[in-house]
């Protein structure tokens, strides 16, 4: 089955380490196989990982990125992963940290950092200090693109 992406004017996809930037103006795209995609909003700067759930976030995203990366991040992953899961005190995030290492086991990146985004956000209502993430258009928690 087909992925059909609807780019917004200018927005960006990465698309297996492919940066990808739309015109001016809608367009649709569509992925005919199994593709590691990761849209521009979806994207976290090195630097805005500043909490644990954001740098495992980050290691992940980075697994995605750069396929070579994935046999040095996956111990690294699977501990901080095991970490986080200790940590949180919420029966539904500890599931969350599990599905997103399923997904990661998968292979199948791009659906284990959906899993951390409701995590992320809850991480920011119980950590003093951290910097808000920026709503997606789409109503759903967005990860704020570098600036």
């Amino acid at each position: 089955m087909a992925l059909k992406l609807r780019l917004r004017p200018h927005e960006r996809v990465v698309i297996n380490g492919c940066v990808v930037q739309n015109a001016g103006r809608r367009y649709t795209l569509t992925i005919g196989n199994f593709a590691q995609i990761i849209r521009g909003c979806d994207l976290l700067q090195e630097d805005e990982a500043d909490t644990p759930i954001r740098r495992a976030y980050f290691v992940i995203q980075s697994m995605l990125l750069d396929p070579k990366s994935v046999e040095q991040y996956g111990e690294v992953i699977a501990g901080m992963m095991a970490k986080l899961y200790v940590a949180l005190p919420k029966a539904a995030h500890q599931e969350q940290i599990l599905r997103a290492m399923d997904h990661v086991g998968e292979r199948d990146y791009y659906k284990a950092l959906a899993c951390l985004r409701p995590v992320m956000a809850y991480e920011e209502t119980v950590l003093p200090g951290v910097r808000p993430l920026r709503p997606r258009v789409d109503g759903s928690v967005g990860v704020a693109e570098g600036s």
